[in-house]
């Protein structure tokens, strides 16, 4: 929970910094490094001219994923932590690697992404529903819920998220009643 807390906290500041900077006609050099390396890591294509910035499709991607659904997709994906993926492999989210990407060293589980770290499974796992063209509709549905004025909550997306698995909308029912079931435990740990 405190790599997920953590992620979410710098990207409420990267999405709080764009949205102070939409209207703004100045830009100091350094306010246009930082849109420019916002825009390279949530895959935006910005060509550095500062009256066309992308705002729509940046404020689409740059925006957290709820605490309590990372830590339940985890939890559903890794055994609670003990699947061989997720401890050889500190592969929580069962994320494969892409084609011809996949340079697993032995006693690791082939075909999927290895991390140094859980900390690094959840950065990987939030960045991939932030930026993979598969988690589009994931993201547009946030966007909606921002634009509604209502909250991002994981019993909300959880719903949301198409083309996570294989079993679609079974998936996702498995998940959310996972997520009812462990709310007090997951809120607990946050």
């Amino acid at each position: 929970m405190p790599y997920i807390t953590s992620q979410n906290a710098a990207i409420t500041a990267d999405r709080n910094w764009l949205i102070s900077k939409q209207y703004d006609s100045r830009w100091s050099p350094s306010e246009r490094t930082r849109l420019k390396e916002i825009s390279k890591r949530y895959k935006v294509s910005w060509n550095g001219n500062t009256r066309r910035v992308p705002w729509n499709s940046l404020l689409e991607r740059v925006d957290i994923i709820p605490g309590s659904m990372v830590a339940t997709m985890a939890a559903a994906e890794s055994g609670w932590g003990t699947s061989k993926l997720a401890r050889s492999n500190n592969n929580l989210f069962g994320m494969k690697c892409a084609k011809g990407r996949c340079n697993n060293a032995p006693g690791k589980v082939k075909g999927y992404s290895q991390f140094e770290s859980v900390k690094d499974s959840v950065n990987a796992y939030v960045v991939n529903l932030n930026t993979h063209p598969a988690y589009k509709s994931f993201r547009k549905s946030r966007a909606q819920l921002r634009k509604a004025d209502q909250e991002v909550t994981a019993s909300t997306m959880i719903h949301k998220l198409k083309g996570y698995s294989t079993q679609g909308q079974r998936y996702n029912n498995y998940l959310f009643a996972m997520y009812q079931d462990n709310q007090r435990l997951i809120a607990a740990h946050m």
